[in-house]
């Protein structure tokens, strides 16, 4: 499992301009839960592998608002896209254990709604690299302000854990008071 680690890290900073938060990704869900094994491992770098690929022929993306509770129908598509092309990768990759096959295709498909130990340790795990790494970019691209202060908000207000909120807090307050300040 080591080679095939290596192999779609390597494609993911390969393809993708948002490969800091993803590989942060597993990052962090490493930091708030030692025990994860290269299964969750996997799934939490490859959460949004999707947009490493452009649209198919035919294939509408779903609109996106940026708040979570709104946007259902785009993150169930992310996320089952992000799942579809994770199996490809591995399967391409020579990986061949379906049962964890299954496992990494369900925690991708879900990493957005939580709802079970490692669903809500994947969530927290992409929040707090959203934190760290996206929203300054947001900054950066000139992105709506208070959008950016109520996208941060939410990230912080879901994470499941005392944990994860440690972990996140120098990040959340760094974000506000860039937003505030500024």
């Amino acid at each position: 499992m080591k080679e095939v680690i290596n192999k779609l890290e390597n494609f993911i900073r390969e393809k993708n301009i948002e490969a800091e938060h993803m590989l942060r990704t597993g990052f962090w869900l490493r930091e708030i839960y030692p025990e994860a094994d290269e299964a969750m491992y996997v799934a939490a770098i490859c959460h949004d592998i999707e947009r490493c690929f452009p649209l198919r022929e035919g294939e509408v993306k779903p609109p996106k608002t940026g708040d979570d509770s709104k946007d259902g129908e785009y993150l169930l598509w992310h996320g089952k896209r992000s799942a579809e092309f994770t199996e490809k990768l591995l399967r391409g990759y020579g990986f061949e254990d379906e049962q964890v096959m299954e496992r990494i295709i369900t925690l991708i498909t879900d990493h957005s709604f939580g709802g079970s130990e490692e669903r809500d340790l994947m969530m927290d795990a992409d929040s707090i690299s959203l934190l760290e790494n996206n929203i300054l970019l947001f900054i950066k691209e000139g992105k709506d302000k208070k959008e950016l202060e109520e996208k941060t908000v939410s990230e912080f207000e879901k994470l499941s854990s005392g944990k994860a909120r440690e972990f996140a807090m120098p990040f959340y307050e760094k974000l506000l008071r860039e937003l505030r300040n500024n």
